[in-house]
Parts: structure tokens; sequence; C-alpha cells
């Protein structure tokens, strides 16, 4: 039997009060999550419950946060078992236009889908059969009632090409519905979270890395590493903890159960279902594999919390050299220089650096930071932006998507 290590809580005391301090709406709250397993907690901006990670959700984007039930992980490094927090951040779902989607609506939309979900009797799991394939990867589509019976080819095509992408040994579950949402909105999403120590996720990045993996052993040695958290100062703050998706935390730091993140789709958006035909309207197979690829871990703190580093964020620097040449030019440098995770300073600088090839990244504004840069020449599916007609199809993940997978401990 494994041993196990009770980690104290990483996200802190349960509100005494809602967003509002009004108690009775709290009540509510709880009383509406209760079902869920989990515990209402926050909403947009810093209205948050002080040492949460909900307390430093950025004001620019409304978001609504879930607590979820700790769960038992078993480390792969050691074989212990460790008690792991985990949360929910319900945001608007990329493409979607800005300003629409509130906090209350997001919390709303969140407590909706878990509800349909949760439903047994309405659930379709997509998991198609693997035979004679070598690939362990696993991704798993579980689609309540609300999931148009035309939408379920793109989920089945979603599902094939990934796994064909990857070969860890996990399967990644993700939670499907559809709402009515009114225009300019794609839906909402939600990863779930947790955070290892900075030591635990360099050591998972190392001990996971495959053949052609050798830019994580170059991280940063030690308890911490140095991560400029504003663009305008040569502040470096000494991080010991990463954020992780669930599904990046398989496939880098331990074994965990529970559903990887939650989506729901607005079934009054132009969908068009399959992409091999020409698209009119929005891709829908493009938006599912770009929002799972989220799931995955493609996420920058910048985007979401304030003062804190995902493990995208090892690898995200400042463009240009500055007053104190924070763009790596060789490999030594790159272990050396401090991380930039800075939302929108400087303007336009921030890349995602492997030494020998870099990306643009977006900044967080206009776009959300958990993406590559939008510009004319597509950077890869992970851009922040879709429109009308545009597909990825056949193939949808670029090089420079891969690479970023690859980074994080993904293996292909």
């Amino acid at each position: 039997m494994t041993d196990r290590i009770a980690a104290g809580s990483l996200l802190g005391p349960l509100p005494k009060t809602g967003k509002t301090g009004d108690i009775s709406s709290m009540k509510q709250k709880l009383a509406l999550a209760a079902f869920l397993g989990a515990v209402a907690l926050s909403f947009a901006g810093n209205q948050g419950i002080p040492d949460h990670p909900a307390a430093s959700i950025r004001s620019v984007d409304p978001a609504f946060v879930l607590e979820l039930p700790s769960e038992w992980a078993t480390i792969d490094a050691t074989g212990t078992e460790t008690l792991t927090d985990w949360i929910e951040v319900w945001k608007p779902m990329c493409g979607s236009k800005r300003g629409v989607l509130t906090a209350d609506m997001l919390e709303k939309m969140a407590l909706d889908h878990h509800a349909q979900v949760d439903d047994p009797d309405g659930v379709i799991v997509i998991d198609t059969p693997r035979d004679g394939v070598a690939a362990p990867f696993n991704l798993v589509f579980t689609l309540a009632s609300t999931v148009p019976a035309s939408a379920i080819a793109s989920f089945t095509r979603a599902e094939e090409y990934l796994e064909a992408r990857f070969t860890d040994s996990v399967t990644v579950t993700i939670s499907c519905s559809f709402a009515a949402m009114g225009s300019g909105v794609l839906g909402g999403t939600s990863p779930s979270y947790t955070t290892a120590t900075y030591t635990s996720a360099r050591a998972g990045l190392v001990a996971g890395a495959d053949a052609s993996d050798t830019l994580q052993a170059n991280l940063p040695t030690g308890t911490r590493i140095g991560v400029r958290y504003s663009g305008t100062s040569s502040t470096v703050t000494q991080e010991d903890k990463i954020y992780f998706t669930r599904a990046n935390y398989k496939s880098t730091i331990g074994s965990v159960s529970g559903t990887d993140a939650s989506m729901q789709f607005n079934n009054q958006f132009g969908w068009d279902y399959d992409p091999t035909n020409g698209v009119s309207g929005y891709s829908f197979t493009d938006v599912l594999i770009h929002e799972v690829g989220h799931a995955m871990g493609f996420v920058s703190a910048a985007g979401v919390w304030t003062n804190e580093s995902t493990a995208l964020d090892l690898f995200r620097f400042q463009q240009t050299d500055g007053t104190s040449d924070y763009n790596p030019d060789t490999l030594a440098e790159w272990t050396a220089r401090p991380r930039l995770v800075a939302y929108n300073s400087p303007n336009d600088a921030h890349i995602t650096d492997y030494v020998t090839v870099e990306y643009a990244m977006s900044d967080g504004s206009p776009y959300q930071a958990s993406h590559f840069r939008e510009q004319s020449s597509n950077i890869g599916i992970m851009d922040p932006a879709f429109s009308s007609g545009q597909t990825f199809y056949p193939t949808y993940m670029k090089t420079s998507d891969l690479n970023a997978f690859d980074g994080i401990g993904w293996d292909r």
C-alpha cells in the first residue's frame, strides 16, 4: 500500500459570504452547488476569499470559480499519495465577444452545465474503441442530452485526431453541454486546476521527458524559479508553486481521477459540424480541439490570476531584451533569465521560447493571454480568435501547438 501524505489545503478556507456579502444569496449558492459535490466560491475581479486563488482572479475578464472536492493523487516519481485540492475557473470561451458574458451569467452556466451532465440518464459517452492503436492516450467526452445529434461526429473526429497526436498513458475526460446564450458568445469553458511545488513540477517534466525532449532538464534547479510579474519592473519573484490543469497534472505529476474540464456551448450559434466539405459559419471541430488544448494545459496565469504561474509559463519570456537582456539567446541564458508572466506589459512583447524557436504570445489585451498572438499568418490552432468559415482541417495542430504541449509534459 502506498504512503499517503496530507498536503495542507492549497485553496484556503471556505467563504462566509457570497460576492455581495448577502447571506441569503450565499445559502442559495450552497444549495445549488450541493448536488455538485462542490462549493461555489468566487466570481469576477478581485472579489474573492483572502488566501484563496479565487481572490487573485483578474478583473479584466469575468470569471466564476467552483471549489471541487479534494482528491488523493498518486505521484508518479515516488508512488506516494498526496491530498490535492481543485478548483474550476469558468471563463468565456475563446472567440466570444468581450463584455457579453458576466460573472453572474458564468455562474448560471456552470451550475446549469453540472446539473445536465450529472444526470446519468441523459448522458452520452464518446469513447471510441482504439483496437490496433498503439497510442495509450484516451480522450473521453461525456455529453449531456442537450448536445445536438449532428454534433456527435465532431466529438468523435476531435477524439480520434487528438488521440493520434499524443502517447501519454492517461485518460482525459471532458463533459460538454449546450444552452441558449444569445448572440456573440461561443460558450464557456472551465479546466480544473491544482498547484504543485516548483520542485515537483520540474521533477515531473524532467522524469516524463521523451526522446525528443531536452529543454526540461535545463529548467532552473532548486525549489523556486524567477518570474517577473510586471513588465514595467525589474523585480523578480522567486516562485515556489505552479498551476496545472488536471489533464496536464496527469501527464506530468501523478494520477488523479475526476473530470478534467467542463464546456458549455451556445446552441444559438451558427455551428458547422463537418469541416471536411468546407465551413459555413464556425467550425465546431476546430473550436472543440482548441478548448481541449486549454484543458490539456495551454493556459497562462497572466490571463487568469495575478502573480501566479502555470506550467506553460515556465517557457514564457519577454520578446525584447529590455534593460536586463530578458530574451534568452542561449541555453544558459534560457535557464538563468526570469520568466515574464505579466498582463499587457510590455505591450505585445511576450513569447514562448524554446531557444531554437520562439512563438509570439498574447499578453491579455485585447485577447486572453492563454494563446499565441493573433496575427494575419496564424501561429497555430491555439490562436485566440476564430472567424466564420475558418478551419485548420485536416491538420488541426501545427508544429507550434505540438511544441507547446511537448514542453509542458505531453509525449508524442
